[in-house]
């Protein structure tokens, strides 16, 4: 059972693990420990073989409003920091001490963890939404049709650091790309719809219920189908088009030896069955 009191929730029911945003009175804002708690709930999800599934979600009205800057720069910073001693240093302008420590921004190791993971993750966005680098990484996105959407990292004076310069072209194309982050601008879930950023876009009371069959559907089919081809797409972002042509081969004769090899057993014998 999730503890109410964290930042961020993990609960598993079935085979679905439901990872919830839980600051609502802060419109569930990220401090920098936060994002660490977020990958170890996702790779929580991922060593679970009992989870074929995870959903994102926000509790109240938002989904995430992204960073949250009093953690950055208010009267608690020092507190803050200790959770995260990357950004620490960051901020100390330590950045040979940096170097040598080996640290990886969290949301960059998060993003991959998604990318290559045989789950199926799949984004509810329920409200305001101002931290779309996890959707870029994420293989589904559902809005609510009172969901908003903005980057706001170039207007803060930052050059966004959350993967979204790497991921936003590759699922956008660079033109959307572009317009999102450079301009910051807020836009509504019917045009993130359009833009390419959520699939689909439904009524509030009817965004979890739709989630849910959605990961019930993919849970159906071969773990194995769905990681080598999320592995095989993600490859294909950096690869020539012959080489990942030859990764897409490999993974296709990877796979015959797997579920499909059943699957295939299965329909010959029906097929006899029926006579045909």
């Amino acid at each position: 059972m999730a503890n109410s009191e964290q930042p961020i929730l993990l609960e598993k029911r079935g085979q679905i693990g439901y990872i919830t945003f839980n600051r609502p009175e802060k419109l569930n804002a990220i401090r920098p420990h936060d994002y660490i708690l977020f990958d170890d709930l996702v790779n929580e999800c991922e060593r679970d073989d009992n989870v074929r599934a995870i959903i994102v979600t926000g509790k109240g009205r938002a989904w995430s409003a992204g960073d949250d800057i009093e953690a950055w720069y208010g009267p608690r910073q020092e507190s803050y920091m200790e959770g995260d001693p990357g950004i620490a240093l960051i901020l100390k302008s330590k950045y040979l001490e940096l170097e040598l420590s080996g640290w990886k921004v969290p949301m960059h190791k998060t993003c991959l963890t998604l990318l290559n993971s045989g789950k199926v993750s799949i984004a509810a966005v329920n409200g305001i939404c101002f931290i779309p680098e996890y959707l870029y990484a994420m293989d589904f996105a559902i809005a609510a049709d009172v969901a908003t959407f903005a980057q706001g990292d170039v207007r803060a004076g930052l050059c966004p650091g959350g993967a979204s310069t790497q991921l936003a072209p590759r699922v956008l194309g660079r033109r959307r790309a572009t317009e999102l982050i450079l301009l910051c601008e807020e836009i509504s879930a019917q045009e993130a719809y359009r833009v390419g950023l959520v699939n689909k876009v439904v009524p509030l009371a009817q965004l979890m219920p739709e989630a849910e069959a959605l990961a019930k559907k993919l849970m159906a089919y071969p773990l194995s189908a769905i990681k080598l081809t999320k592995m095989a797409m993600t490859k294909a972002q950096d690869l020539p088009l012959n080489e990942g042509l030859d990764i897409e081969q490999w993974y296709m004769e990877l796979s015959t030896q797997g579920e499909f090899k059943n699957f295939a057993q299965k329909f010959l014998a029906e097929k006899k069955a029926k006579g045909r």
